[in-house]
C-alpha cells in the first residue's frame, strides 16, 4: 500500500458536530478555541477503515477478548520505543485517570501522600484528593526559559514515609519537556530509595520534536520496571479521545494482579468493540500517519513559538520539546487577577485557552496553555489576536 500524504494544513471542520472543544456554551463564533488537547485533524484513514468493515458486520454485542489488543500495543512501542513489553501484563482502561486511580487506591492508602511535579495535568491534583490521599508538591523551576527538575527538593520529599507513591508525566504536561535519561533514572533511584511506587503517564510519547529522545520509564533497568505502572492512550497522536480506549502495562506480575483487582473492583473490564479496533489500527498501521503529525506540529511549533516571542515581548512561550501545547507566560502583562487574564485572552483576543491555575494554583498563576494542534494557518491567526489585543492594552 503507497504511502498516503496527510493535508495537515486542511485539517477537519469540527464546528456544529459533537466536538467538546467548540461546544458553543464555551466557545462562540467569534472565539477559536485552542484549549483540550485533542487535534483539529482527521484521524488515520486506516483508522476509519477498520470502524467502517466493523459496523458492516451488523452486530454489536459482548466482545471477548483476545491478546489482539495487546500485541498492538507491544508492537508500537517495540518499533517506535525500541522497548520490549510482555503484552500478557497489559490491559485495558477506559481512559488513562481510571488506571492510575487504580494504581493510587491499591499502592496507597487513605491518608498517605501522592507527589506530583507541578505544573501538571489538573486530573492528577483531583485524583488524589478525590480518593482520600494527601498531594504533595515537587515544584519544577523555569531555568533559562525552559522547565528543570528540583531535585533537591525533590529528594527531601520522597524521604517522608507517608509519601507512597510518585505520578511521573513525561513528555510532561502542560510544560512539554521530554525528560532525560539521567533525569528519569535519577528520579527512578530516589524512589527505590525511598519504597516508593512509581506511575508513569507516557500518552504524549509520539509527539517529540527536533528528533530529541523519548525513553521510556520502564526500558531504563529491571528494577524501574518492575517497580512501576505506565499509562498510555492513542487518544493524543491520533485524535480517537471520544472511543474511550487506552491502556496500562507492566513488567511484574505481582504489580499485574494488584492492578487488575482494583480495576475488577471498580467494574472497568467491559473493552468498547470501536475503541478495540481504532486502538489497534492507530498502533498498527499509525505509523505514517504519526511521522507526517510530528514534522508539521513541529514547524507549527516554531512557528508560534518564535511569533510570540518576537512580536509579543509581554508574553514568553515556552518552547515545548514534546506534546502539542505550549505554556504561556504572560505574568509581564500585569493582570492583578488569573480571572482577568482569562478574560483578556477570551474577551479582547477571542482565543479560548485553558487556565494556567489548573495546572497548580501557584506554580500556573499568570500562565495560560495554548493548544497548536491545529491547521498552521489557524493557530497564527490565534497568535496574531494575541498580539493586536496586547497591543490594545
Amino acid at each position: 500500500m503507497s504511502k498516503i500524504v496527510y493535508d495537515f494544513d486542511k485539517g477537519i471542520e469540527r464546528r456544529g458536530t459533537d466536538a467538546k472543544k467548540y461546544d458553543p456554551a464555551l466557545c462562540p463564533e467569534d472565539v477559536i478555541p485552542f484549549w483540550i488537547a485533542d487535534t483539529d485533524f482527521p484521524s488515520p484513514v486506516e483508522v476509519t477503515e477498520a470502524l467502517r468493515e466493523r459496523v458492516e458486520d451488523a452486530h454489536y454485542g459482548y466482545p471477548y477478548i483476545d491478546m489482539e489488543f495487546e500485541r498492538s500495543i507491544a508492537r508500537w512501542y517495540k518499533v517506535r520505543h525500541n522497548t520490549d513489553l510482555i503484552p500478557e501484563f497489559i490491559d485495558f482502561s477506559p481512559c488513562v485517570i481510571p488506571a492510575m486511580i487504580w494504581f493510587a487506591k491499591e499502592f496507597s492508602s487513605e491518608g498517605d501522600k501522592i507527589l506530583l511535579q507541578t505544573p501538571v495535568y489538573p486530573p492528577f491534583h483531583a485524583l488524589v484528593k478525590n480518593n482520600g490521599r494527601q498531594l504533595v508538591y515537587n515544584e519544577m523551576k523555569m531555568v533559562d526559559g525552559q522547565y528543570q527538575i528540583d531535585f533537591e527538593d525533590l529528594e527531601k520529599k520522597l524521604k517522608d514515609p507517608a509519601v507512597k507513591i510518585m505520578f511521573i508525566c513525561n513528555p510532561q504536561n502542560p510544560t512539554g519537556r521530554v525528560f532525560t535519561r539521567e533525569e528519569l533514572t535519577k528520579m527512578g533511584n530516589l524512589c527505590l530509595e525511598n519504597g516508593v511506587m512509581i506511575g508513569v503517564d507516557e500518552i504524549h510519547a509520539d509527539i517529540v520534536f527536533d528528533h530529541k529522545e523519548f525513553v521510556p520509564f520502564c526500558s531504563i533497568s529491571k528494577e524501574f520496571a518492575e517497580n512501576s505502572v505506565t499509562f498510555i492512550n492513542p487518544a493524543k497522536t491520533f485524535n480517537v479521545a471520544g472511543f474511550r480506549t487506552a491502556a496500562w502495562f507492566t513488567h511484574s506480575e505481582s504489580l499485574y494482579r494488584r492492578m487488575m483487582n482494583q480495576q475488577s473492583y471498580a467494574k472497568g473490564m467491559g473493552r468498547s468493540i470501536f475503541g478495540n479496533v481504532a486502538l489497534m489500527a492507530c498502533y498498527n498501521k499509525g505509523d505514517d500517519y504519526a511521522d507526517q503529525l510530528v514534522e508539521y506540529l513541529n514547524k507549527t511549533r516554531d512557528e508560534f513559538v518564535d511569533y510570540i516571542n518576537t512580536n509579543v515581548p509581554k508574553i514568553h512561550a515556552v518552547k515545548p520539546e514534546a506534546t502539542f501545547m505550549t505554556w504561556l507566560d504572560c505574568r509581564e502583562l500585569g493582570f492583578k487577577t488569573q480571572e482577568e487574564l482569562k478574560d483578556f485572552f477570551f474577551k479582547e483576543a477571542k482565543v479560548l485557552l485553558n487556565d494556567g491555575t489548573t495546572f497548580g494554583q501557584k506554580e500556573g498563576l499568570g500562565f495560560m496553555r495554548f493548544n497548536f494542534a491545529a491547521p498552521r494557518h489557524i493557530v497564527m491567526e490565534g497568535a496574531k489576536r494575541i498580539k493586536e489585543a496586547v497591543e490594545r492594552l
